[in-house]
């Protein structure tokens, strides 16, 4: 008797865990798998870029308000929520050279960003939105800077910008692209802009 209630004990046992072992099994099969990403991070990102600028303004009576290149330097810090989307701010530093040294100027630009890759690949299209305030430091007569652009201190700035990523693991990258700046100073200024960077 005592060796049938054993036998029957241990029986109960081992079915009860085989039971659990099956009930683990079911569980580790309806868990859904972590999507993993072939390029790109989630994280923070940084964002070094050069500029070319060329574009006017017509001002009533004075003719084109602005009409020479420009050449600067855009640094982006933000957040990489995935391959697909970017968000940061970004600061400029635009300068128009010129043989006359008062129509010299430096336009300094602060904006958020907003970028959205269409492609999870090595190479993907994107577009990317630069929407905030460009500061004039702008050269007298007599030849010092002074943040005003004649007798405006500044612009509203937006930059709505297509272009391709060459990306690489650990989330780094070299961006072309070309965009479309808007300036108000209160007049329309705008033009177009090319920019080649690196991301990491």
């Amino acid at each position: 008797m005592k060796r049938f209630l054993v036998l029957f004990i241990a029986m109960v046992v081992a079915g009860s865990a085989i039971a659990g072992n099956i009930d683990k099994t079911k569980e580790v099969k309806t868990q859904k798998p972590k999507k993993e990403y072939r390029y790109g991070k989630r994280g923070y990102f940084g964002n070094a870029s050069f500029t070319f600028s060329d574009f006017g303004a017509f001002l009533d009576g004075e003719g084109w308000l602005i009409d020479k290149p420009h050449y600067g330097l855009d640094v982006i810090n933000g957040y990489s929520f995935n391959p697909y989307l970017d968000l940061g701010v970004g600061l400029g530093a635009h300068f128009q050279p010129s043989n006359d040294k008062t129509e010299q100027f430096i336009l300094m630009p602060l904006y958020g960003y907003l970028r959205y890759n269409i492609l999870d690949r090595r190479v993907s299209p994107y577009l990317a939105l630069k929407a905030g305030w460009a500061g004039v430091v702008y050269r007298e007569k007599d030849g010092d800077y002074v943040g005003k652009f004649n007798q405006w201190g500044g612009s509203t700035y937006t930059n709505l910008e297509v272009g391709a990523a060459v990306r690489f693991k650990g989330g780094k990258s070299i961006n072309v692209g070309v965009g479309m700046p808007w300036y108000f100073i209160p007049l329309l200024a705008t033009g177009i802009s090319v920019n080649v960077g690196f991301s990491w």
